[in-house]
């Protein structure tokens, strides 16, 4: 009788001293994922409308936001896209330091000194933009500076819309036409 009075004794012991927490979060999956050299692509069908990479990239299982730091995404010219003489043949790049976004929104925000790149030759820099993967189009409103291969702008405000390639500059705008490469 008192060995199974010890025993019981051990097993109750024994279920008390482990941690509550660890049990109960043994039962559900840890709520988020962390992936360390992401590749990321995006489809509408079977067409890629967004590609790209990150060094890594966090994701919050109950919320559906995502983080990601050292991000580049490339968002290819749509198809039966405009001839605007703003367009880019090989699509639009975009580099950001950190990346905070939403999958049920289809929305995310690059920070932290955001760099958006042309195969043509123009590069933008934004301290901040914010990407709708719904309707194509991205924004800011912290300013803008942008070079090309012969001229230079600055803008306070901006909007840019990939399905129709055509870009808005608002606010104090200075552009300088002819300018010299740095």
């Amino acid at each position: 009788m008192s060995r199974i009075v010890l025993i019981s004794s051990l097993g109750l012991l024994a279920v008390a001293c482990t941690p509550r927490r660890a049990r109960e979060e043994s039962a559900e999956p840890p709520p988020t994922v962390t992936l360390h050299g992401a590749r990321l692509r995006s489809f509408e069908g079977e067409t890629l409308v967004v590609s790209g990479r990150a060094e890594q990239v966090t994701y919050q299982r109950m919320t559906g936001e995502v983080q990601g730091s050292t991000v580049l995404v490339h968002l290819p010219r749509a198809p039966g896209a405009s001839d605007s003489p703003f367009a880019s043949a090989s699509g639009v790049d975009i580099h950001a330091p950190r990346m905070e976004g939403s999958l049920a929104s289809k929305q995310w925000t690059g920070l932290g000194g955001v760099v958006v790149r042309t195969g043509e030759g123009m590069v933008a820099n934004t301290p901040r933009l914010t990407y709708d993967a719904t309707a194509r189009n991205a924004h800011g409103n912290e300013g803008l500076t942008v070079k090309g291969p012969d001229y230079r702008l600055s803008a306070e405000r901006f909007a840019l819309s990939l399905p129709d390639e055509s870009y808005t500059f608002e606010g104090s705008v200075r552009t300088v036409l002819g300018a010299q490469r740095d």
